[in-house]
């Protein structure tokens, strides 16, 4: 701050393609871990991602059945 004006910084936010390859940069280096490193990553991932893995487990398992459905009584919604 200088003599009571406040300054104001600019917030960098990357675009899509920034993003983009950074990602693809994160799946390549994931390829290369050993099997354990990448198992230990795949453990941890709900905490790095600040979610809860039984959230993402139940969510993950509702996703899976909700289309597996095939009560009669669904057929209703089947031409929708």
């Amino acid at each position: 701050m200088t003599a009571g004006k406040a300054t104001c910084q600019k917030t960098f936010l990357p675009d899509n393609k920034t993003m983009s390859k950074t990602l693809h940069e994160i799946e390549e280096a994931i390829e290369t871990l050993p099997l354990p490193e990448r198992l230990q990553l795949y453990k941890d991932m709900p905490q790095l991602i600040g979610r809860n893995a039984e959230d993402l487990d139940w969510q993950r398992l509702g996703l899976e059945n909700f289309f597996q459905d095939d009560s009669p009584d669904d057929k209703v919604y089947d031409s929708i």
